[in-house]
């Protein structure tokens, strides 16, 4: 039996899978990331992840809403450049 690992390890796991996840789902709706500009926790198991989209200083964002807890993106929002669009989560 191993033991289980720090719980700073556990965050930054949880962490790594939310930036993938939600960078899977950028994709998969036709973006374009160039990096990631933000990840915060808001509250357990809910994050607000912010990529810069390509082209790379185009002053272009996507923020999605991420729940860990089922886990999905539950809300979008194009931020800059000449579109602002928002998309409600499922």
């Amino acid at each position: 039996m191993q033991p289980a690992p720090p719980n700073s390890v556990q965050q930054e796991i949880g962490y790594n899978d939310v930036i993938r996840l939600s960078q899977e789902y950028a994709l998969s709706e036709g973006y374009e990331v160039a990096e990631v500009a933000e990840a915060v926790q808001v509250r357990p198991n809910y994050w607000r992840v912010r990529f810069g989209l390509a082209p790379q200083g185009s002053g272009k964002l996507l923020d999605l809403e991420f729940d860990g807890a089922r886990p999905r993106v539950v809300g979008s929002t194009e931020v800059g450049g000449a579109a602002g669009r928002g998309t409600p989560g499922p």
